[in-house]
């Protein structure tokens, strides 16, 4: 089962994936608060690298046990995985790796980062 949502890159965009996330009945409920923080760290990277033109696309994938979260928007923004002060951005990308289970990211533009979990 998959789908998706494309958003525009607004200050809106990480509070409607939120509440589309939430929305879907797809992730399971104890993974949700992990799902919907990682949905809102990468939706916001995407707004804050990307061009003000460009769309933002969110998919969610549930499959053989798995779960996979897509977000495809910005420019060809290549993330560092430093932290506050390292000139590396925030922690976003730091949570993606500790909460999720896999992750990757395919430079762009546009950039692609998608995570999965296990759905247990």
């Amino acid at each position: 089962m998959s789908t998706s949502l494309e958003l525009p890159p607004n200050v809106l965009a990480p509070s409607t994936a939120r509440r589309w996330v939430e929305s879907q009945g797809t992730v399971p409920a104890s993974r949700l608060p992990d799902v919907v923080l990682l949905v809102s760290e990468l939706v916001t990277n995407a707004v804050r690298h990307g061009p003000p033109e460009s769309t933002i696309e969110l998919s969610i994938t549930a499959s053989r046990g798995r779960l996979r979260v897509d977000v495809v928007g910005g420019s060809d923004y290549r993330p560092g995985r430093g932290g506050p002060g390292s000139g590396g951005g925030g922690l976003g990308l730091r949570l993606v790796e500790i909460l999720s289970d896999r992750w990757g990211v395919a430079p762009g533009p546009p950039t692609a980062v998608w995570f999965e979990i296990e759905m247990l």
